[in-house]
């Protein structure tokens, strides 16, 4: 794996007000309308004789398909992606965080937070003084994140964390102000978008000059080798586990959906093309996950 110091951000961060909870943007899923052309498919070919949930690969259904899938998924998210991953996801995320350049006291933002794992990661990077804000769509994965976020101050762990704001909202609509953010994550979310250019264009927008945001999640990988083992993993491993909790559909979407997902090169010009100065894409874990690092020019 390549290696690069975290991006600086160039402006000074401002103090956040505190907030919890968690709030519902209404009106936030945009799954109709017209679509950026990117040459690529992003995980919209409307073929549904591909595995997984009904509407999940279908135009104008797979906002809605995507949502129920991680709301049911929403119980036992968490304990399969430890045990699946054998724990290595929080390494994983761990980088993310790095490289987003979250530093003490500033506002940080966790795109399609899921149960939280990346927000939590934030809130400890950013320190007591600064601010995290979890966005998704899912209400289930919300309501967990927020769930856990209690569970802690239940256990009277020591407030050297952030607060985290949990919001429902659309990653291709974010609901906060133009710069915004010192930095931001989005971890296994940015495939499941139905606009990848779109999602890529708001984290642009609410970064502010000179800040990162840091992707992580599968890696269409192009060599053969590395593609041959996810594929094991994910249909031999993955889905049969989640089978038992009478959850393979739901599994069964991530290899297409991975296999539709721009490789690493794409996904760097993608973020260019959405005004990101800089774009590099980190294959990690044997090549089998990546993460996207983009940075906001100073001038904009």
């Amino acid at each position: 794996m390549r290696s690069s110091a975290a991006p600086q951000c160039g402006n000074p961060c401002s103090q956040p007000q505190r907030s919890s909870g968690l709030r519902r943007v209404p009106n936030a899923f945009r799954s109709a309308g017209p679509r950026v052309r990117t040459g690529i498919t992003c995980a919209t070919s409307g073929d549904d004789s591909l595995p997984g949930p009904q509407g999940a690969f279908s135009p104008g259904q797979e906002a809605a398909a995507r949502q129920g899938l991680f709301n049911r998924i929403a119980p036992v998210y968490d304990e399969l992606n430890n045990a699946l991953s054998f724990g290595q996801h929080w390494v994983w995320k761990q980088m993310a965080v790095k490289w987003s350049g979250a530093r003490p006291g500033g506002r940080a933002l966790d795109v399609c937070c899921g149960s939280g794992d990346l927000a939590f990661l934030l809130a400890r990077a950013v320190g007591s003084r600064g601010e995290v804000t979890g966005l998704d769509f899912a209400a289930e994965m919300l309501e967990d994140a927020s769930a856990r976020q209690d569970s802690q101050r239940l256990e009277g762990l020591p407030p050297k964390a952030a607060n985290i704001n949990w919001v429902q909202g659309d990653a291709m609509s974010l609901p906060f102000e133009a710069a915004s953010f010192d930095a931001a994550t989005m971890g296994y979310g940015l495939r499941n978008v139905a606009d990848i250019p779109a999602a890529l264009s708001e984290l642009h927008r609410v970064l502010r000059p000179g800040c990162s945001a840091a992707v992580l999640d599968f890696n269409n990988c192009t060599d053969p080798l590395p593609d041959a083992v996810q594929a094991f993993f994910l249909e031999q491993l993955v889905v049969p586990a989640a089978r038992r909790y009478g959850l393979a559909a739901e599994y069964e979407y991530l290899r297409p959906s991975i296999k539709r997902f721009p490789t690493g090169p794409e996904l760097e010009r993608l973020a260019r093309e959405a005004g990101f100065a800089t774009a590099r894409h980190y294959p990690i874990g044997f090549d089998l996950m990546g993460v996207l690092v983009a940075t906001k020019g100073r001038g904009r």
